[in-house]
């Protein structure tokens, strides 16, 4: 009779341990998978912050042209939710300010740090981002490397003009675009501030 216990006993421990190692080997794959299904395979190396992600694609950027006026065009801001298309000029001035939009300050478009635009509060340049809210995107096409990049509103707000914190360029190696034009009356600025997706 004990060899009989001792027999089941043995099949029982052996089940067990079966039943540990194949529920241990359906965990793995589990996380396997998910991992997988984020993009976060977890056999491959560590992605570049700079290499192409869904938000940036490849565009023809014919359409653009090399100047307006005496100014060279960088590329071209794209805000589909108020029908703004507008080339950005490479030049801050008063004259470059009537023809449209301009870098005001930051790194080349689309490269990490902040790119500033400025433009008047025409209905035709800047005037309709007011309607803009959070979570709202837009796209930046920047001419030379025929790149487009979406960026999603995260904050907006107005300051006087002496205030240019709006400017700073610490945005820990990210891209990012602040839109600037001024409130009726002059008084204050819109800042629109919208990062990489």
């Amino acid at each position: 009779m004990k060899a009989k216990h001792s027999s089941n006993s043995s099949i029982l421990k052996k089940f067990i341990i079966l039943f540990f190692i194949v529920l241990l080997i359906f965990t793995i794959l589990f996380f396997i998978n998910k991992n997988n299904k984020k993009g976060n395979n977890i056999f491959s190396s560590k992605k570049n912050n700079n290499t192409t992600s869904s938000s940036i694609s490849t565009v023809d950027t014919i359409d653009i042209p090399d100047q307006i006026g005496s100014y060279t065009v960088v590329g071209k801001i794209v805000i589909d939710k108020i029908k703004i298309e507008q080339y950005i000029l490479d030049t801050e001035d008063l004259a470059s300010l009537e023809l449209g939009t301009r870098k005001k300050y930051g790194p080349n478009l689309n490269e990490p740090g902040n790119f500033c635009i400025s433009g008047h509060n025409y209905t035709e340049i800047f005037g309709l981002l007011p309607n803009l809210q959070i979570d709202d995107t837009f796209d930046i096409i920047d001419k030379e490397k025929s790149r487009k990049v979406t960026y999603k509103i995260y904050d907006k707000y107005t300051v006087y003009p002496e205030d240019l914190d709006c400017l700073n360029q610490d945005t820990n190696d990210k891209r990012e675009v602040t839109l600037i034009t001024c409130t009726p009356g002059n008084l204050t600025r819109l800042i629109i501030k919208a990062k990489e997706i």
